[in-house]
């Protein structure tokens, strides 16, 4: 509370809305706008707290308003430097160069814990993942040297070909276990090794194509790509694991060759995304995105679009003017101080997400706009089922 009033005296309300910010950050519009009775709940829990605070000298009340005495203000400064560093340290992680010393810890260590495993159980599938491990481990190399001396293009020739060897040596050792079988063998330990290195190429997998999104880096996309091949492979192993205790060991081979043609393919057609890079074409890496990214942002659309609307029907906008303002209010994080000393501001696609949302309510039929903006018959319905949808999930 007492970091709400950082940037100078506020209401009750605006205070109350400063809790309701952090949760439109992550588009939960729903949550701030439809349920009348949590927002007079919270507005009461903070009424009172601040009250409290008047009482520790923190805060005064001038008219409606409420302002930091100067103990409260060296209170806030405390949570508000917090956040300060947060930042900082999330800033580093986000830096290629640590998203490349981090792979090249995580990979050594996995190598370390399967190729052992591999070599005692005789597992193909695990030996041919476990080689791929390794050179990945040197591909981190090459990526923080590239990003560092600025030759990512030329790091990412060389881990486009490094792939491309893997693919071809563990496809090689696949078939010629069709004509050299052999039974492995299974034990605890080699069950450890690859359900843990599913577990921590899943969390790498998101982690490198986070940043590489980010920082356009192809280098980290390559990566992500392979670290998203682990997972499947680790998996596949697994099944293969089960299969020889099952006394089937002909589907370790099998795995083992599955794993081979993924490496091969991704590496065929990251090759493609690299001559391209290298032919000064603009790469398009939006269909790297993560499969979860695309439903995430049609929630929110359709969060803000029910927000939309109950600002027309329960809070009395009736133009659009003033409703896009309050839009843009809404996805303005930088008025809350402690999401601003965070990095957090108005999102740059804010003014698309909003014209977006806009025209898909007209195009409904929700909404109509001749002098005055309303809901049609159907956009009542859709925002009267939805509330209590929303206030039914909540007493469940």
């Amino acid at each position: 509370i007492a970091a709400a009033l950082w940037d100078g005296p506020r209401t009750l309300p605006e205070i109350v809305d400063h809790f309701h910010s952090y949760i439109r950050l992550f588009g939960l519009f729903s949550v701030t706008g439809r349920m009348e009775r949590r927002h007079r709940q919270m507005a009461k829990r903070i009424e009172e707290s601040v009250e409290q605070l008047i009482e520790r000298g923190w805060m005064v009340r001038e008219g409606e308003r409420y302002a930091l005495t100067p103990l409260g203000r060296e209170e806030a400064s405390k949570p508000l430097a917090d956040m300060r560093k947060t930042r900082a340290r999330l800033g580093k992680l986000a830096q290629p160069q640590t998203v490349s010393q981090v792979g090249l810890a995580v990979h050594w260590g996995l190598a370390a814990l399967k190729l052992p495993a591999a070599l005692l159980s005789g597992s193909v599938g695990l030996l041919n993942d476990a080689t791929d491990t390794l050179l990945d481990g040197l591909s981190s190399v090459l990526v923080y040297l590239g990003l560092r001396f600025d030759r990512e293009r030329a790091v990412n020739v060389v881990l486009v070909l490094l792939m491309l060897g893997t693919g071809g040596f563990t496809f090689y050792e696949a078939v010629r276990r069709f004509f050299v079988p052999f039974e492995p063998e299974v034990d605890w330990f080699t069950f450890l090794a690859a359900i843990l290195s599913a577990l921590v190429c899943l969390g790498l997998y998101v982690y490198q194509r986070f940043v590489g999104l980010r920082s356009g880096s192809l280098a980290l996309i390559t990566q992500s790509v392979d670290s998203r091949n682990h997972v499947i492979v680790a998996a596949s192993v697994t099944a293969g694991l089960v299969a020889s205790l099952l006394r089937f060991p002909l589907l370790d081979t099998l795995v083992g060759l599955a794993v081979a043609v993924l490496i091969l393919k991704s590496a065929v057609e990251l090759a493609v995304e690299t001559v391209r890079s290298l032919g000064e074409e603009e790469v398009d890496l939006s269909r790297y995105q993560m499969g979860l990214a695309g439903w995430y942002e049609r929630f929110r659309q359709e969060q803000l679009c029910d927000w939309l609307l109950y600002l027309v029907e329960k809070r009395g906008v009736r133009t659009r003017t003033e409703l896009i303002a309050q839009a843009h209010r809404a996805l303005d994080f930088s008025i809350n101080p402690m999401l601003r000393e965070l990095g957090f501001g108005r999102p740059p696609q804010a003014g698309e997400m909003i014209e977006g949302s806009l025209a898909e309510l007209f195009e409904r039929g929700w909404l109509v706009e001749s002098e005055q903006l309303s809901l049609t018959d159907a956009g009542k319905g859709h925002l009267y089922r939805r509330m209590r949808e929303h206030m039914r999930g909540l007493h469940n």
